[in-house]
C-alpha cells in the first residue's frame, strides 16, 4: 500500500530511533533500567517500543498492497493515504523517543518535557483518528496478504467501514486516556495501550477470517 521510497523514509526515521535507544543504554549506569526524575523508573526495553511500533505498521502497510496489478490504478489514493500515515506515524514517534531519552537524563525540566511528551502523544492519536475517519472513502479491494482470503465485493466494504468505526471509537478512548495520564504513573498507561490494541489487532483478523469464510461458503452454493 506504501512506495519503496516511502519504506526507505521510515526506515531511516526507524534506524534515528534505534540508534537513540542503543545510545541511552550504553551510557546508563544500570542498563536494565531507564530512570527519570520525579517519574517512576522504566525497564530499559522502553526505548525499543518506538521504533517497534513504528516497524511493525510500515511493514502492514507495505505487504497490504493489491493482490492484481489490474487493482493499482484503484490503490493510487491508499498509497498517497499510506505514505501521509507512515511518514507522519515515524516521525511523530521519533519525537517521542527524543523526548524519552531527554526525560531519562537529569536536566531539571521535567515538567516541560513532560508536557513535550503528552502532546505528542495525542498528535499520534489525532493523527490515527484522521487517518481512520478516510479510509471508507477509499476504494475498497483485495490485498496481497490479508488473513481469510477475498472478501468479496459485499463484505469487504462492510469490514473496511466496521473497522474505520471501531478504531475511531478506540482512538478516541486513547486520546482521552492519554489526557488523563500523569508523571506517577510511569509506563503503565503505555503498556495497557498496547494490550488493547493486540486484542484489536486479534479481533481483527479473526473477523476478517470469519467473513471470508461466509464470503467461500456463498460462492460455493451459488455454483
Amino acid at each position: 500500500m506504501i512506495h519503496r521510497r516511502t519504506v526507505l523514509i521510515c526506515v531511516t526515521l526507524i534506524a534515528l530511533m534505534l540508534a537513540g535507544a542503543v545510545w541511552r543504554i550504553i551510557m546508563l549506569e544500570d542498563w536494565t533500567v531507564l530512570a527519570a526524575q520525579h517519574r517512576a523508573a522504566a525497564p530499559f526495553w522502553s526505548l525499543f517500543v518506538f521504533p517497534a511500533a513504528s516497524a511493525f505498521v510500515v511493514g502492514v502497510l507495505y505487504w497490504s498492497g493489491p493482490r492484481a496489478s489490474a487493482d493499482v490504478a484503484r490503490a493510487r489514493g491508499w498509497r498517497t493515504w499510506g505514505a501521509s500515515v507512515s511518514i507522519s506515524y515515524c516521525a511523530l514517534l521519533l519525537l517521542m523517543e527524543a523526548a524519552l531519552i531527554v526525560m531519562s537524563v537529569n536536566l531539571g525540566m521535567h515538567l516541560y518535557l513532560w508536557t513535550i511528551y503528552r502532546t505528542l502523544v495525542v498528535l499520534v492519536g489525532i493523527m490515527a483518528l484522521v487517518a481512520a475517519n478516510q479510509i471508507p472513502k477509499l476504494p475498497y479491494f483485495e490485498r496481497r496478504f490479508a488473513p481469510g482470503g477475498n472478501l468479496g465485493p459485499i463484505y469487504g466494504p462492510r469490514y473496511i467501514r466496521t473497522q474505520s468505526r471501531i478504531l475511531i471509537v478506540f482512538m478516541v478512548v486513547v486520546i482521552a486516556f492519554i489526557l488523563a495520564w500523569t508523571p506517577s504513573m510511569g509506563s503503565r498507561p503505555a503498556l495497557f495501550i498496547l494490550v488493547a490494541a493486540a486484542f484489536l489487532l486479534v479481533w481483527s483478523i479473526t473477523w476478517r477470517r470469519h467473513l471470508g469464510r461466509k464470503w467461500r461458503l456463498e460462492q460455493l452454493a451459488a455454483r
